[in-house]
């Protein structure tokens, strides 16, 4: 059996130890009456349900733009993963804890501070996180009020595990309200996933392929007074197909993260 192990890169969850490259810039939001795009087939199920958030007043109007600055931020990730044929023999994947340092831009445009890029284009983990952190901050409209809805898209072209791969996440973006976090007034705002990604590799003298489905859900409450994001909890769900030497085997993963404003300058 291919044994793998997996972590969020980006808004979707990847499989196989894997870095990505650089992601390009993110779809202007779009009206949410836009015709759902139909899901690849199979579909994993919804993703586990987020820990309650603080309840939100469903009301209200805000302006919202990001600060300038240097902020960092701490990421944590744990999850299971699966057989897609018997769920019941879930393992742990390996608890993630790490801190990336990003610069913000006056037109909310992210720039990786720290970990400093790879001088080689080889995959690694530290390739990841500077794509998890590239892909931090959600794009949203600077006049916001509760129950407004959009939609936008993230192509992702890079590495997953040592397989170059390529990814889409449709995303629908959902204005909870306003609600409380450590004494600090935030706007909570809900997204809503749908993910798929193709890669193709190879490992030895082995082809590899692999192809992912999947769902996130995640909540991002952001300060409207100080331009920050101040916390981000998501969960993704995924059903990733790994062809070797034309053997299939698929995999249900599930992961949890917590992003939180670790410090800023």
């Amino acid at each position: 059996m291919t044994k793998l192990t997996g972590f969020v890169a980006g808004p979707c969850v990847v499989l196989i130890t894997m870095a990505c490259a650089a992601v390009p810039p993110v779809v202007p939001p779009t009206p949410a009456n836009i015709p759902a795009t139909k899901p690849t087939q199979p579909v994993p199920p919804p993703p586990t349900a987020l820990p309650t958030p603080p309840l939100a007043r469903l009301s209200g109007s805000w302006n919202f733009t990001y600060a300038p600055g240097t902020y960092t931020y701490a990421m944590q990730t744990d999850g299971t993963i699966a057989p897609a044929s018997d769920t019941s023999q879930k393992q742990p994947l390996p608890q993630s804890h790490q801190t990336a340092t990003i610069s913000i831009s006056g037109s909310g445009d992210v720039q990786v501070m720290d970990p400093p890029p790879a001088t080689s284009p080889a995959c690694d983990p530290t390739a990841a996180l500077i794509l998890r952190a590239q892909q931090l901050l959600p794009r949203i409209p600077n006049a916001l009020q509760a129950g407004a809805t959009w939609r936008d898209s993230t192509t992702t072209t890079g590495c997953r595990g040592m397989i170059p791969a390529a990814s889409t996440v449709i995303s629908n973006y959902t204005v909870t309200g306003d609600t409380t976090i450590n004494s600090t007034r935030v706007l909570q705002i809900q997204r809503a996933d749908s993910i798929s990604a193709t890669g193709e590799g190879s490992s030895g003298q082995h082809r590899i392929l692999v192809t992912a489905t999947g769902t996130g859900l995640s909540h991002a409450f952001l300060d409207p007074n100080t331009g920050r994001l101040v916390m981000l909890r998501g969960t993704q769900s995924t059903l990733v197909n790994v062809t070797t030497s034309g053997r299939l085997e698929r995999f249900l993963q599930n992961v949890t993260e917590s992003i939180s404003l670790a410090g800023f300058h």
